[in-house]
């Protein structure tokens, strides 16, 4: 009996110390949409997803269905580094969420949410927004779950679960281009629909007609193989991330992926059972940082050290000549200071 009760242990152990892959970078702004369904789903998904968490290097991910605040402050708890957590609600509803890393980012406004007087088309479950600054930009990041199932017919109808999330994404689109017309947006989320579909009944048409102001990170996904989808249970892909004509060239193909935990662990009926029906979908974007001339992320006295001893030294390079006036200077010293204490 003792035996068995160690090598029970022992398993344990085994499951909880399981190595997930490093999905982001300190190069990169890397953020996720997760559905974490009806958190915590089980007793020991706490354990699982802070062990994900601390193993994957991400810098904010936007959570749906997390319905108890006391699990949800378990979790930042078991979390490494600067993490904060933040719910739309602190009611018992499977709320909007934010957990943020603040190693590599900093918030800049905190959470709100928005189109509350349309709140019915939302689920009750409003867009909620964050700001936060990386690489010395500002992005606005909002959250969204969508009325989910239907029958795939839009039809004029207060109660239609297709209308109801076609009118959302109007009232979303109206929002942003009036409010955020030239910021950098990301939207993501449980959207709750294919955005795949054909245009006749495609609740998303809105954002897909505007391609010179919105594009679907994602939507070479939900065109691709199911097994790359993020709702396995019903093969769907219902996970998104859109971005404005802002970010369209901090991204490639290679950037956006669905996150396939279930690989990690002993397949799905383990990753559904113990964390969530949905897998969470990544986008990694890169910028070029100015300023940051010895590539390690983050502009500091060592760049000012270099760029005097390129002056001292005479060399020259496009890359550091911030004025682009074709000479290194003290202006572009000037102008490097400046982006450090700006």
């Amino acid at each position: 009996m003792f035996c068995r009760k160690i090598s029970i242990l022992f398993f344990i152990a085994l499951s909880y110390t399981q190595t997930y892959p490093q999905i982001g970078s300190d190069e990169t702004l890397d953020i996720v949409t997760w559905n974490i369904e009806n958190f915590p789903k089980n007793e020991q998904t706490i354990n699982y997803l802070s062990e994900i968490i601390n193993d994957i290097n991400v810098d904010l991910i936007a959570l749906q269905e997390i319905e108890s605040q006391n699990s949800f402050e378990d979790l930042i708890s078991n979390l490494n580094g600067s993490w904060y957590g933040y719910r739309a609600d602190d009611g018992n509803w499977g709320e909007l969420s934010y957990l943020i890393n603040t190693d590599n980012i900093q918030i800049t406004h905190y959470p709100y949410t928005i189109l509350d007087d349309y709140e019915h088309f939302y689920a009750y479950r409003t867009p909620y927004i964050v700001k936060v600054q990386f690489s010395n930009e500002e992005f606005i990041i909002i959250n969204v779950h969508y009325k989910c199932c239907g029958d795939g017919y839009v039809e004029d109808d207060y109660w239609d679960e297709e209308y109801r999330r076609l009118i959302a994404n109007q009232y979303l689109k109206d929002y942003i281009d009036f409010h955020f017309s030239n910021e950098n947006v990301i939207i993501l989320g449980d959207f709750n629909d294919d955005i795949a579909e054909p245009t006749t009944n495609n609740v998303f048409n809105d954002f897909l007609f505007d391609h010179l102001n919105y594009i679907f990170t994602d939507l070479f996904i939900a065109q691709g193989l199911s097994s790359d989808w993020s709702f396995p249970n019903w093969p769907s892909h219902l996970d998104h991330i859109l971005i404005t004509d802002e970010l369209f060239d901090n991204i490639s193909n290679d950037s956006v992926f669905t996150f396939k935990i279930d690989d990690y662990m002993s397949g799905w009926w383990e990753y559904d059972n113990l964390i969530s029906d949905h897998r969470p979908v990544v986008i990694n974007l890169q910028f070029e940082m100015t300023g940051d001339i010895n590539f390690d992320g983050i502009i500091n006295v060592l760049d000012v050290t270099i760029l005097i001893n390129m002056i001292l030294n005479n060399d020259f390079s496009e890359i550091v000549d911030l004025n682009n006036d074709l000479g290194l200077n003290i202006l572009d010293v000037i102008l490097l200071i400046d982006l450090i204490f700006s």
